[in-house]
C-alpha cells in the first residue's frame, strides 16, 4: 500500500511538471525537406557463414583476400562489413549455430540488374571457395533515403 502511495505521487508530479512544458515537433520542417531531397537506394545483405563442413574456419586472412579479390572489384563504390553470429536448420535437419559475415552493399535503382548479376557471383564463389551450402540473401524491395 506504501509503494501505491509513492508511486502515485511521482506520478502526480510528473505529470503536473510536464503538462507545463509546450510540445515539440520531433522533426522540423528543413528536416522533411532534407529527406525528400535524399537520393532513392535500394540493400541488400549477404550472410556468409563462417565454419567449414569438416572442421574448421573460414579465416581473417581467408575472408580478406575474398573481399580484395571478390567484393571490392565488385563494388569499388564501398560497403559495409558486419560481425554475427546466428543458427540454421541444415539440409539434414540439424540445428547448427556459428559466427557469421554480414555484408550490406546500397546502390541506386538504375544499377539494380548490374547489382543482382554481381551478388550471385559473389554468392557463387564463396560457396565454391568454403564449401558452403549457402549464402544467405535479403533484399530490400522499398527504396530508402541515403544521403552521403
Amino acid at each position: 500500500m506504501r509503494f501505491q502511495k509513492i508511486f502515485s505521487a511521482l506520478l502526480l508530479s510528473f505529470t503536473l511538471f510536464f503538462a507545463d512544458q509546450p510540445a515539440r515537433a520531433n522533426i522540423s520542417y528543413g528536416q522533411c525537406a532534407n529527406v525528400a531531397a535524399a537520393d532513392k537506394y535500394y540493400r541488400t545483405e549477404l550472410y556468409f557463414g563462417t565454419d567449414k563442413p569438416g572442421g574448421g574456419k573460414v579465416s581473417a586472412e581467408e575472408w580478406d583476400k575474398f573481399l580484395e579479390t571478390e567484393v571490392t572489384p565488385r563494388f569499388p563504390q564501398g560497403f559495409t562489413v558486419l560481425e554475427g553470429y546466428g543458427q540454421f536448420k541444415d539440409a539434414g535437419g540439424k540445428i547448427v549455430r556459428e559466427a557469421s559475415i554480414i555484408l550490406v552493399i546500397f546502390y541506386p535503382k538504375k544499377e539494380r540488374a548490374a547489382v543482382n548479376q554481381k551478388v550471385e557471383e559473389l554468392r557463387d564463389k564463396y560457396k565454391r571457395l568454403f564449401n558452403q551450402e549457402s549464402v544467405l540473401r535479403i533484399d530490400f524491395l522499398k527504396s530508402i533515403n541515403v544521403k552521403f
